[in-house]
């Protein structure tokens, strides 16, 4: 998981020691409270306050532009960062763009953000925060929905890889049940640690060799897209309608 990672941040609400290792104890940086409520047409969590303060923690350490990538996971997210590196082995993170893992638009279980997104985002997070479509969306959606209409008013381009998460909310799979054998970077969601453990065993037992050759085209395709916004004007963003 992100301990494979060549740098990590893990928050809660308060700091700790999660477990103690050889190199360096793994410790948690605390961000404050972080209760949320359950709300909105579909009972979600509205949690994007919360993520707003780790965001905020995270630009005001700035650690993010010693790497290419941020990639925020929840807690029940199995990944994979060799998987990762091999997905995007074809982009350049210093262009603005983010990565969209759904049909239905960006999903909260793993966010991917290259550095020159990164930079647009920690440079144009107030603006998303006053808007006032968006404060009202805090009464209904959860964070991902925040970062997705975000990302649109900031213009950031799109790029969809589809073989980034697999979950029941995304193209209806079913990990928990069905097993963790697509070969995706992703597997959610799995509370248990039992079952968190042997999805990952399974993910790694099985050496699924998926052919990733449309996906891996897109994104060979992607940096020119990437330098045609940059160029030439950002294209037309997605519909910022939820779902």
């Amino acid at each position: 998981s992100i301990f494979a990672c060549e740098g990590w941040d893990v928050f809660s609400s308060e700091p700790m020691v999660l477990f103690e290792r050889t190199s360096s104890d793994v410790v948690v940086k605390s961000i404050g409270l972080m209760n949320c409520s359950i709300g909105g047409p579909w009972d979600l969590a509205l949690n994007t306050d919360v993520f707003l303060k780790a965001w905020g923690r995270i630009f005001e350490e700035g650690r993010f532009r010693s790497f290419g990538w941020t990639i925020k996971v929840d807690p029940d997210c199995v990944w994979f960062p060799t998987r990762f590196k091999r997905q995007v082995k074809f982009l350049d993170p210093s262009l603005e763009f983010y990565l969209n893992n759904c049909e239905e638009g960006l999903h909260g279980p793993i966010e991917v953000i290259p550095n020159g997104g990164m930079e647009v985002f920690a440079g144009g997070i107030g603006t998303c925060i006053e808007n006032a479509s968006l404060l009202k969306e805090r009464d209904t959606w959860g964070e991902d929905v925040f970062l997705r209409h975000c990302f649109h008013i900031l213009a950031l381009f799109r790029i969809n890889d589809f073989n980034l998460l697999s979950e029941e909310a995304c193209f209806k799979e079913h990990p928990v049940k069905d097993g963790c054998l697509s070969g995706k970077v992703a597997f959610h969601p799995f509370k248990d640690s039992d079952m968190y453990t042997e999805c990952m065993h399974q993910a790694q037992r099985s050496q699924v060799r998926t052919s990733f050759t449309e996906s891996q085209r897109r994104l060979r395709a992607a940096p020119l897209l990437a330098d045609r916004r940059r160029g030439l004007g950002a294209p037309p963003a997605p519909s910022p309608e939820p779902s």
